[in-house]
């Protein structure tokens, strides 16, 4: 599997690209598409989440143990700014805050040009068993 991103239907289906990858920081970005709009011509707070959330969970998951995997148990998102397709690509960008044995928190924030659209907080639990596939 030569690009976990691209290998997931739901990141594929939006069309979110790793941009960059290391184990403090992660970039994605979303090109936004008619849509992914709200009423009022915003983009919808949902795609904005789905990818900070993404973003998040790809600064964890690829370096847990092959026998461990993980889910969300929280998050939080503030909206700061409305999101338009006429100002291009969203960018989201995760931190690792904290990761532990059982439990990773993740700080996201989601900008478009250079302003600051989103700011959120995400919890995982890591101590999950994995299932093969």
């Amino acid at each position: 599997m030569s690009d976990p991103i691209q290998s997931n239907p739901f990141n594929r289906h939006l069309g979110f690209q790793l941009i960059e990858r290391s184990a403090e920081r992660v970039t994605m970005s979303l090109a936004p598409q008619e849509w992914f709009l709200q009423e009022g011509g915003v983009i919808h707070g949902g795609i904005i989440t789905s990818l900070a959330d993404t973003a998040a969970v790809y600064l964890i998951f690829p370096d847990l143990p092959a026998d461990r995997s993980m889910t969300g148990i929280e998050l939080k998102v503030n909206f700061l700014r409305a999101a338009r397709i006429a100002n291009g690509e969203l960018t989201a960008t995760a931190h690792a805050v904290k990761v532990g044995r059982q439990i990773a928190v993740c700080s996201v924030d989601v900008h478009q040009r250079e302003e600051l659209i989103a700011t959120g907080l995400f919890t995982y639990f890591v101590g999950l068993q994995r299932v093969p596939a």
